[in-house]
């Protein structure tokens, strides 16, 4: 668990990052290319990508994941706080780093690892990250290409403009609701799911909410607790933070139980979403959409809240367990 301590102040000081971050994406993307299971959105741009860099750029590839594993943390430097939308500026920024702070964020990273990966120790020792900007600079186009980089444009876009409503129409409880199903805001701290626990304490600095088209799971935080505050979460809100493992096998089983378009309509709230929301998602009615939803609030699948002058459908756990057994 993720436990982000607020106090008054920084309830006046979290804000969403103006557009994609050019390095977040990229790492996340090179994440991303080593996973097998996937949103469906993002299959067909990892078979792709991995057959160009196979192709193209073989060691790049072999590097880049070594950078940045399929699972575990990596180093905060190569995700400065940046609000540039160019990526060179990230990488100059990234290059500008002081040897100091360079290797206090490896030791930070790689501490409680006997035999951290081989590139940490060349870093460390002469204190420049050159060779690890010149992997993400030959990566970045084969990763995110033109196409890409205008599909994350026009996500995280989405994503900023449904926080924004969230916000006016249920304020600051409306909008830490809408960031991930596994998120909730109990004053003063906003508890998130996490690979272990971890503590962060604002102190008035406030919350920078970052949008990301390649985080699909549950929100990432930084490691160094000194740097600006900042919560990557995703900004597809249809994949849901859940059913990224699915199949179709998997929504046909739990159909025959409660139904086809309950069935699919459990799977896609994944993350908390408006009664319009799911409307559009299915293609039906708003209407249908509520007559299913009272059905699966009633059988203790979802939870529905009021936000403003709308509703908020919420998975329950006893729904993320049918969706799970529905898998064995």
């Amino acid at each position: 668990m993720l436990r982000i301590h607020f106090g008054v102040s920084d309830l006046c000081r979290v804000r969403v990052a103006d557009g994609p971050h050019p390095l977040w994406e990229l790492v996340l993307g090179l994440n991303s290319l080593q996973q097998e299971k996937l949103p469906p959105r993002l299959w067909r741009w990892r078979d792709e990508t991995r057959r160009r860099m196979r192709q193209y750029a073989p060691g790049v590839l072999r590097a880049a994941c070594a950078l940045v594993p399929p699972a575990g943390n990596f180093p905060d430097f190569i995700t400065p706080t940046l609000d540039e939308p160019g990526i060179e500026a990230h990488f100059e920024s990234v290059l500008a780093l002081p040897p100091a702070t360079l290797r206090a964020d490896l030791t930070r990273t790689y501490r409680r690892l006997e035999h951290p990966p081989r590139w940490v120790r060349g870093v460390y020792g002469h204190g420049r990250p050159t060779s690890i900007v010149n992997i993400l600079q030959k990566s970045h186009p084969l990763v995110l290409d033109e196409q890409v980089w205008a599909e994350v444009q026009r996500e995280v876009g989405l994503a900023r403009s449904r926080l924004a409503e969230q916000l006016l129409a249920g304020g600051l409880d409306a909008l830490f609701g809408s960031l991930h199903c596994s998120v909730r805001w109990r004053w003063p701290t906003l508890e998130v799911a996490y690979p272990y626990d971890l503590d962060l304490r604002l102190d008035g600095r406030g919350l920078l909410i970052v949008p990301a088209y390649f985080n699909y799971g549950h929100p990432i935080t930084l490691i160094d607790a000194d740097r600006t505050p900042t919560l990557v979460c995703p900004a597809v809100s249809s994949d849901g933070g859940l059913l990224v493992e699915s199949d179709r096998g998997r929504r046909e089983s739990i159909g025959k139980l409660i139904g086809r378009t309950r069935a699919e309509l459990l799977a896609s709230i994944g993350c908390a979403a408006s009664t319009s929301q799911l409307a559009q998602r299915l293609h039906v009615s708003p209407a249908a959409v509520s007559q299913h939803t009272r059905a699966l609030r009633e059988a203790g699948l979802i939870s529905t809240v009021r936000t403003g002058q709308g509703v908020r459908h919420t998975i329950t756990a006893l729904g993320r367990a049918l969706l799970l057994a529905a898998k064995l």
